[in-house]
């Protein structure tokens, strides 16, 4: 089956202007942060509308502005699997797998318990999305998805939020879960080593275009251009988007390019090693949101356990959240939490370790940051008056310059 589709979606200042032919059965979308990704995907399933163009799979159209044809998602046939698995909550496994499916009771039935033998479900049937482990819950996810035979599975980052020893697991999961899928299945990241690891179609994508396409082996081993050259690590033989890269790029870069355009510093030189840093931050609270935090009656639920997860996910997010971070595949992310009833303040501590080539001190700081402005957004009904305050790198090790710990 092939996909054809040329779309234009604006959205706000950004422009999405996407065409391209795809028929191998998988396909990786690649770009840095803001590229358009997961909209190119939500404007394949159905979820946004584009404003002009057309989108074909196989002989059907999905959208055809001149022609006016817009189909629902529900009639398009296209599984979608989201970051979080978007699982049901207050539903079970089995629950969870049915809920897409029409037809009689026996059918439902034998579909279900089909799905959960296939996918390796068995003895989970009644457990809940909470009660099940992130392998379990992506086979549910994708047991669901398959439960309806769809044409195409899009994958929007799915791995995303997993530390890399689980992420390298469950991809090799995913990839034999897929195995004997006989549809096209697309997944979108901002991560290279999956996308090599998956696909056997790479897109480069960049400001909302496609900027290079082709063999996912031949693109990851001879990119040509500078974007997909910096996102895969290769810059042999690359060359810009406006014509071959200056001496300069090729051998020196810097944080500017010759336009004065801010790029990311090549780190390929360097070796890998142990990289650790260490952040710490304060919050203060008047006595009334202190005491709401510890009794853990703010109504928004238990403070220090929603921003303590808060705070891990934005470091592990900080290269979507702050442009030029290098992509970084995480060993460990810890973060604990200091209160002082006395003095009324909440210390954060972000513990970050990676074995790589460049340091770790923003996604410490990160989720300092993160997990404090979490602690604000869930006390602001008690006291609009919080201050965060004394945010600062404690230590880092594994660079060519080590910062200390702080005496106390």
């Amino acid at each position: 089956m092939q996909l054809k589709l040329r779309i234009q979606k604006k959205a706000g200042d950004f422009l999405l202007d996407i065409g391209f032919e795809s028929s191998c059965r998988r396909t990786g979308i690649l770009g840095p942060s803001g590229a358009g990704k997961s909209m190119t995907l939500k404007c394949l399933a159905g979820i946004e509308r584009p404003d002009s163009g057309f989108i074909l799979l196989g002989d059907r159209v999905l959208f055809d502005s001149e022609k006016k044809i817009n189909l629902k998602p529900q009639k398009r046939n296209i599984g979608y699997l989201f970051q979080s698995y978007a699982l049901f909550p207050t539903m079970n496994v089995e629950e969870n797998i049915a809920a897409g499916l029409k037809g009689k009771k026996d059918y439902i039935r034998e579909t279900t318990h089909s799905m959960i033998k296939k996918f390796r479900l068995e003895g989970l049937e009644k457990r809940l999305p909470g009660e099940l482990s992130g392998g379990q819950q992506q086979r549910t996810a994708l047991a669901r998805i398959m439960a309806y035979s769809p044409d195409i599975i899009l994958l929007d980052e799915p791995l995303s939020s997993l530390d890399s020893y689980l992420r390298s697991e469950l991809m090799e999961e995913l990839k034999e879960l897929l195995a004997d899928y006989e549809g096209l299945s697309i997944m979108v990241s901002h991560n290279a080593e999956e996308l090599k690891s998956f696909s056997e179609e790479l897109i480069v994508m960049d400001k909302g275009q496609v900027v290079e396409k082709g063999d996912a082996t031949e693109v990851f081993n001879h990119p040509k251009s500078q974007t997909a050259a910096l996102l895969t690590g290769n810059r042999s033989g690359s060359q810009s988007t406006g014509g071959e890269m200056s001496a300069r790029q090729e051998n020196e870069f810097t944080h500017f390019d010759e336009k004065g355009n801010a790029i990311m510093v090549d780190v390929g030189g360097k070796e890998i090693t142990r990289r650790i840093a260490v952040a710490e931050g304060r919050i203060r609270l008047s006595k009334e949101a202190m005491s709401a935090v510890l009794g853990r009656k703010v109504k928004k639920g238990d403070v220090l356990g929603v921003a303590t997860v808060a705070g891990i996910m934005g470091a592990k997010r900080t290269p979507d959240l702050i442009p030029l971070c290098h992509i970084l595949n995480l060993n460990n992310v810890s973060l604990e939490f200091e209160t002082d009833e006395t003095s009324c303040t909440i210390k954060a501590v972000c513990t970050v370790s990676c074995d790589g080539k460049t340091g770790v001190e923003m996604e410490a700081l990160t989720g300092v940051s993160t997990a404090l402005l979490t602690v604000y957004d869930m006390c602001k009904a008690i006291d609009k008056a919080m201050v965060i305050e004394n945010i600062h790198l404690v230590s880092k090790t594994g660079g060519k310059s080590t910062v200390e710990p702080e005496v106390p």
